[in-house]
C-alpha cells in the first residue's frame, strides 16, 4: 500500500518516475449507444428539410410527413428537430504572429459538449495536383473561420496519410498539420502521374520554386513520367474500378467507425470525380438510302462488378451509423468539357470527339492525357451524385465556388429525427424509404434506406480494461471522473524531451469508504498511452493506487483534489498522450489527451520549452509554488512564468532575442508588455526567460498567458514562436 503525504492545496499520490510500458489491447470490442436505432419493433432516420431558398425549415410538424417503407405508407410515431449550437467559439479568435491563442481545455470535447462532427476524405487518388491547393485552401478556411465551439474534425486521406493526423480532434493544430500534408501522391492507381507544370505546383504548395525536377525521393519528373507513361492505357477501366473501390472502402471505413459518436455525422468526400461505370458512345446508321439516319447509341458498362450492391451496404452502414455523405468535386468548372485544360501542346480537343467515323478538323487529342484531365465527366459526377443523394447528403459539382459548395454542406447541420414502427416483418432484404413533406416548396433529404436486419445489441459484458481502453481511445474525452491535465517539456541535449506529466484527479468523483478506524479508503487506475505519428503505441504507464487518508487529509483531497505525476522521455517526433483514470469502486472513468511536439534540436532551429506557471507571494524572498494541472492563482499572489528557450542566434558572442507577454481574456487582450530585450546570459545554447505579474487587481475567471519570444537573427520562417498557456484567476 502506498504513503501519501500532506501538502498544501493538494494531496501528492505519486512523486516518483512512472516506468513505461506498452498495455496491451484487449480483444474484445464492445459495440457502441447509437442514437439511429434499427429495430424490429422500431426504425429511426434523420432528414434535412430546405425551402425554396435552400434554407433549412424548422417548424415543421409531424402531420406535415409522408413516410412510405417498400412503397407501403407507415404510421410514424415521433419526430424531433434537432439543431446543433451556433454559438461561435470563444477561445481561438485570438491570433499572435499568426497562430491562434487556443486554451488546452478547448481541445477535450465530451459527449455533451459535443455539436458537430465532420469528417473530410481527401480522394488524392482523383485529385489533379494543381487543384491540391485549392483543397488546402478550403480546408484551412473552414478550420479557421468556420469550426465551433464542441466541433469534432477528423481529415483522412485514401492515401498517403498518417494515423495521428487522421484522427477526430477539436485541436486546431493538428489539423492545420494535417492539412498542410495532403501534397500530390503518386501511386500505380492515381488518375494523375503525368506530373506537368511542377514547378508551379510547388510554388503554390510551398511558397518556393524548384529549378530542379525531383520529386521527394530525388528522382526527375521525366523519369517518373517515363515509368508511368502507360499507367491509364488500355487498362483503363480496370484502374479506375480500384480507384472507386479504394474510395468506397475508405468511406465505408470511416463511416463505422463514427458510429460511436452520438449525433448525425457528416462525412465530406473531396475528390476529383467518382466512376463507377464507363460511359462511351459511337453512331450507328439506320436505313437506308435517302431515309439513312445517324443514331448516337450510350453504353453504360460498371467498373466494379454488383456495384450497387456494395452502395446499398454503405447506405445501410451509414443510416445505422447516423452518418450523411456529402461529395463535393474540387475540379469544379474545369472537369466540363469545353473548359477543360490541355497543359500538353498538341492534345487540342478536336470537333470528332467521343465519336466515331468521320474525320473532324484539328488533330486527334492523346486520349489519355484527355481521360486524365476529364476523368469521364458524366461518370465522375454520377458516382459522387449517387452516394451523396442515397445518404441524404449534398453533392457540390460544377462550380469552382468551393467555399459556397462547403457553406451548403455545413448548413445541413440542422436535422429532423423520425421514428415508426415496420408494418412488415424484417426479411433481410434492402428496404427503399421515401419521406414526403406536404409544406408547399419544401425539398427532403433523405436516405435511400436500410438493410432489413435489427441491430445487433450492445454487449454489457465490458471487462476493466475493455473500459479503460474504449476511453482512451475514444475521440471524446469522459468526464464521469472530472480530470485536469498538464504536460511539461524541456530538452535534452541528444534531442529528446524530458516529459513531467500532472494529474489531478476530482476526489468527490471517487469511491471512497470510511472504514472501522475512520480513514477513508479508494482504489482506481491511472492508465496513460503514448501514440506516435503513425498512431501506434509508443510507450505509456499503469498503475492501480490504493489510497488511504485521514479525515484531515479526505477534506483536503475534496476541496483541491487528488494529484498524479509521472516523467517520460521521448525522442523528436509527434506524440499524443491519452491518460484514463478508472475508478475501482463505481466504474466511472475520466479521460483527456494531449499532444505533443519535439523538434529535432539538431536542425538548430529556434524552439522553447513549455511555459511553467509558478504562484509567488508578493512579499520579498518567498519561494514560488509550482502551479498543477488545475493551474488556480489565488489574486493575492503573483504569477511567475518562465520557458527555456533553445538555439539563438549569436552576433559577436551575444543573441538579439526579444520577448512579450500578453494575458487575454475571452479572446480579448487584457494585458501586453511592450517587446523587450532578453538579457539572461546564454548557457549551452540556452536561454532562460522569466516573468512575473501581479494580478491583484484583475477579475476572477480564465486567462490565457501568451509569450511572444523573437529572434531577429534568425530565418525568417523560424524567427518567432509563440507558447500559451491557461490558468484560472481565483478569488
Amino acid at each position: 500500500m502506498k504513503k501519501f503525504t500532506a501538502a498544501i492545496f493538494i494531496l501528492v499520490l505519486v512523486t516518483s518516475t512512472v516506468s513505461l510500458q506498452t498495455p496491451q489491447r484487449p480483444e474484445q470490442e464492445i459495440a457502441p449507444e447509437d442514437i439511429l436505432r434499427i429495430t424490429t419493433s422500431l426504425v429511426q432516420t434523420d432528414i434535412v428539410v430546405v425551402d425554396k431558398d435552400d434554407h433549412v425549415i424548422p417548424d415543421l410538424k409531424l402531420d406535415e410527413f409522408k413516410i412510405t417503407d417498400n412503397g407501403k405508407r407507415q404510421d410514424l410515431k415521433f419526430i424531433e428537430f434537432v439543431a446543433p449550437d451556433s454559438a461561435p467559439r470563444v477561445e481561438g479568435k485570438l491570433a499572435v504572429a499568426g497562430q491562434p491563442v487556443e486554451a488546452d481545455a478547448a481541445r477535450n470535447l465530451s459527449a455533451g459538449e459535443l455539436r458537430r462532427v465532420f469528417a473530410f476524405v481527401v480522394d488524392d487518388l482523383t485529385i489533379p495536383f494543381e487543384d491540391v491547393t485549392n483543397v488546402r485552401k478550403l480546408l484551412n478556411d473552414f478550420v479557421d473561420n468556420q469550426m465551433r465551439e464542441g466541433d469534432l474534425v477528423a481529415i483522412i486521406r485514401v492515401i498517403g496519410g498518417s494515423g495521428l493526423l487522421q484522427q477526430f480532434t477539436s485541436d486546431k493544430r493538428l489539423l492545420h498539420r494535417a492539412i498542410a500534408q495532403i501534397t500530390p501522391q503518386l501511386n500505380a492507381n492515381s488518375a494523375f502521374n503525368n506530373l506537368t507544370s511542377e514547378e508551379r505546383v510547388r510554388a503554390e504548395l510551398t511558397g518556393a520554386t524548384s529549378s530542379v525536377g525531383l520529386d521527394d525521393g530525388g528522382r526527375s519528373t521525366d523519369s517518373i513520367n517515363a515509368a508511368n507513361s502507360d499507367i491509364d492505357g488500355s487498362n483503363e477501366g480496370t484502374t479506375r474500378g480500384f480507384r472507386a473501390l479504394a474510395t468506397l472502402l475508405t468511406a465505408s471505413e470511416v463511416t463505422n467507425y463514427m458510429k460511436v459518436l452520438p449525433g448525425r455525422k457528416s462525412l465530406v468526400l473531396i475528390s476529383g470525380g467518382l466512376p463507377l461505370s464507363e460511359t462511351s458512345q459511337g453512331q450507328v446508321t439506320i436505313g437506308t438510302g435517302a431515309g439513312a439516319a445517324p443514331v448516337t447509341i450510350t453504353e453504360t458498362r460498371s467498373y466494379i462488378s454488383n456495384v450497387d450492391y456494395l452502395l446499398r451496404q454503405l447506405v445501410d452502414r451509414a443510416t445505422r451509423s447516423g452518418v450523411v455523405i456529402n461529395t463535393l468535386d474540387i475540379r469544379g468548372l474545369s472537369a466540363s468539357r469545353g473548359v477543360s485544360r490541355f497543359t500538353d501542346p498538341g492534345n487540342e480537343a478536336t470537333s470528332n470527339l467521343m465519336s466515331s467515323g468521320a474525320a473532324g478538323q484539328g488533330r486527334l487529342p492523346n486520349m489519355a492525357q484527355f481521360d486524365n484531365l476529364s476523368m469521364d465527366t458524366m461518370s465522375g459526377h454520377l458516382g459522387l451524385e449517387a452516394l451523396s443523394s442515397r445518404t441524404g447528403g449534398v453533392s457540390v459539382i460544377n462550380t469552382s465556388n468551393f467555399k459556397e459548395g462547403l457553406d451548403r454542406i455545413l448548413s445541413r447541420s440542422s436535422y429532423y429525427m423520425l421514428a415508426y414502427a415496420p408494418s412488415e416483418p424484417f426479411d433481410g432484404k434492402f428496404h427503399k424509404l421515401e419521406i414526403k413533406v406536404t409544406r408547399p416548396g419544401a425539398h427532403v433529404y433523405s436516405r435511400a434506406g436500410y438493410v432489413a436486419t435489427a441491430d445487433s445489441p450492445a454487449s454489457t459484458n465490458q471487462t476493466r480494461e475493455d473500459a479503460i481502453v474504449r476511453a482512451a481511445m475514444s475521440p471524446l474525452a469522459r468526464r464521469d471522473v472530472d480530470l485536469a491535465a498538464r504536460v511539461q517539456y524541456r530538452f535534452l541535449p541528444d534531442s529528446r524531451a524530458q516529459l513531467d506529466l500532472n494529474l489531478v484527479i476530482n476526489a468527490n468523483n471517487l469511491d471512497f469508504k470510511k472504514s472501522a478506524n475512520g480513514n477513508y479508503e479508494s482504489a482506481f487506475d491511472v492508465v496513460g498511452f503514448v501514440l506516435n505519428s503513425l498512431g501506434k503505441t509508443q510507450g505509456g504507464f499503469s498503475q492501480t493506487i490504493h489510497s488511504t487518508l485521514s479525515d484531515k487529509d479526505y477534506q483536503r483531497a475534496l476541496t483541491s483534489g487528488l494529484s498524479y505525476t509521472a516523467h517520460a522521455e521521448l525522442p523528436a517526433g509527434t506524440y499524443q498522450l491519452r491518460a484514463v483514470v478508472r475508478d475501482t469502486g463505481s466504474g466511472k472513468l475520466g479521460s483527456v489527451t494531449q499532444y505533443i511536439e519535439v523538434p529535432d534540436l539538431s536542425k538548430k532551429r529556434l524552439t522553447s520549452s513549455s511555459v511553467f506557471l509558478y504562484a509567488v507571494n508578493p512579499q520579498a524572498g518567498s519561494k514560488p509554488d509550482p502551479l498543477n494541472a488545475l493551474r488556480q492563482l489565488p489574486r493575492a499572489q503573483d504569477l511567475r512564468y518562465a520557458a527555456v528557450i533553445y538555439n539563438p542566434k549569436l552576433a559577436d558572442g551575444k543573441s538579439q532575442l526579444r520577448s512579450q507577454t500578453i494575458i487575454s481574456r475571452d479572446g480579448k487582450i487584457i494585458y501586453q508588455e511592450p517587446e523587450a530585450p532578453i538579457t539572461t546570459a546564454i548557457q549551452n545554447g540556452q536561454v532562460i526567460k522569466v516573468g512575473q505579474l501581479g494580478l491583484g487587481k484583475a477579475q476572477a475567471g480564465h486567462y490565457i498567458l501568451t509569450l511572444v519570444i523573437t529572434d531577429p537573427l534568425a530565418d525568417k520562417q523560424s524567427r518567432i514562436i509563440v507558447r500559451s498557456v491557461d490558468f484560472m484567476l481565483t478569488d
